[in-house]
């Protein structure tokens, strides 16, 4: 059989970046397998699960650019990708009625304030709680007449007694777990819908799925899938649990953390190839220790008995510093593609605006920064008097002030060339370190005190505006210092 994996988040949410770096895991792991890879909506949540949320997990991934060979947009042989449409279509009944048949589920009619009064009296005794199997004591006719009779019931899959379930996964190696401690659990609700547990296997098995990939949280329900794997007599997929993902005290990656959904760091200004890079290597490395990976790379690259059990702690600082390693990859042609639809409206009518954008753009860390530096060739002199004012002025500044007052009162032109001249000619005058030239001059010309590349900044400053600035900061720093 072809290796085939696949990628099934649930919408209740929005796609978030837990869930993003297993769909890398998976979309890396089927490429080095050379295995087909299939997208699934898992909703057997119909209360939480939304037609929005739905939609941001499909933008997401499409923004992200990982394909999938197979899913509710490119169905294969009919087959449905939605759980809730199998539901509707009864593809897990059969299921349902083999298990029942077999002795492997059983109905269960104890209400809840019996259940939680079992959960009590296991509290009470300090044990764990495994269910009671009082269900099991009924005979067929009991069961049948307490089904006609419209008893509610739910459908529990029966644990094997004494039995050593064995989770070989490629992270961890094996893992055991005893059966006696785990509950014969639910795998239809009172509703009549199949959980989430029951309905992954079934649709794993029907769509061929011979690798799972998922994170560690999953591994507490790998063992109850095992044993329904088992009693249907189907080969069990090679598992692969990802360690979780930590905030930077170590807990479980939240919101609190500033974590957000994957459209978040999309609108501002983070690039996909960045956001696919910083991801995989939260728990994964390749060989050489190389932090910047190429799509390609990563895929020639990837291994998965490289990645590492313990959990991987998500560093903001560390995906913006790649984001903009990967800005300044890109061609000015493609900067400015990338950056007109993150401008503001009220800055896209300054003139010369590809300019002004190419002049900040070794600044920018993500692309939605673009606005806070235009910002300084939006301001007019009352908005840059303003700033200059809460500046603190030395000495030293105001020497280079006054040089710079008098040598651009003389400028008809003003270019990179006039500026660079400028500097230099501040700097050989009044025997200064370039520093403490350049410092004073974005300040008394900018309202900045530091910001993009100055020459570059100066030079798309009309010259005009450049001499009205200097002439009230001149005004001002006389007038401060005679009182």
């Amino acid at each position: 059989m072809k290796p085939k994996l696949r990628f099934a988040p649930s919408p209740t949410g929005n796609l978030h970046i837990g869930s993003v770096r297993t769909a890398i895991f998976n979309w890396v792991w089927a490429q080095s397998l050379d295995a087909s890879l299939v997208l699934r909506i898992e909703d057997t949540d119909l209360e939480r699960s939304k037609k929005e949320f739905e939609d941001n997990i499909m933008e997401g991934l499409d923004w992200l650019g990982l394909s999938f060979d197979e899913g509710p947009h490119q169905p294969l042989n009919g087959m449905k990708y939605r759980q809730s449409e199998r539901i509707n279509d009864q593809a897990y009944q059969p299921y349902i009625d083999q298990l029942l048949s077999s002795g492997n589920a059983y109905y269960c009619f104890e209400t809840d304030d019996e259940l939680t009064a079992e959960r009590q009296a296991a509290e009470d005794q300090g044990i764990p709680y495994v269910y009671s199997r009082k269900s099991l004591s009924y005979s067929p006719d009991e069961v049948t007449k307490k089904l006609d009779n419209g008893t509610p019931w739910t459908i529990r899959f029966r644990v094997p007694d004494h039995a050593m379930i064995i989770v070989k996964d490629v992270i961890r190696g094996d893992i055991s777990f005893e059966s006696k401690l785990l509950s014969d659990f639910i795998i239809v609700r009172s509703d009549g819908n199949p959980t989430y547990n029951f309905a992954v296997v079934v649709d794993d098995h029907e769509m061929g799925i011979t690798h799972v990939v998922r994170g560690e949280d999953h591994i507490s329900n790998t063992p109850r899938q095992i044993m329904m794997y088992d009693a249907f007599g189907w080969d069990v997929p090679q598992f692969a649990h990802l360690p979780i993902i930590l905030g930077p005290d170590r807990s479980k990656l939240s919101k609190r953390h500033g974590a957000k959904s994957v459209s978040e760091y999309r609108d501002d200004g983070f690039l996909a190839d960045a956001l696919i890079n910083y991801l995989s290597l939260l728990g994964w490395s390749p060989p050489d220790g190389k932090e910047l990976l190429s799509r390609e790379e990563l895929n020639d690259l990837f291994d998965i008995s490289r990645i590492n059990k313990a959990g991987a702690v998500f560093d903001t600082v560390k995906l913006t510093w790649m984001n903009k390693q990967y800005l300044a990859k890109k061609s000015d042609h493609e900067i400015l593609a990338l950056i007109h639809s993150f401008v503001d409206p009220k800055l896209k009518k300054l003139s010369d605006l590809d300019r002004k954008i190419l002049s900040v753009r070794d600044n920018i860390e993500t692309l939605s920064q673009i606005n806070d530096y235009l910002d300084v060739y939006s301001r007019d002199t009352t908005d840059f008097f303003n700033k200059f004012q809460a500046l603190p002025i030395t000495e030293s500044d105001i020497k280079v002030i006054e040089y710079a007052h008098a040598a651009i009162a003389q400028l008809s032109k003003w270019d990179a060339s006039s500026v660079t001249e400028l500097m230099e000619g501040a700097i050989e005058s009044l025997s200064l370190g370039k520093g403490k030239v350049m410092k004073p001059m974005r300040k008394s010309m900018t309202g900045d005190e530091s910001g993009p590349n100055l020459i570059d900044c100066l030079a798309l400053i009309p010259l005009n505006e450049i001499k009205a600035r200097l002439e009230l900061v001149l005004k001002h720093v006389n007038s401060t210092a005679s009182n």
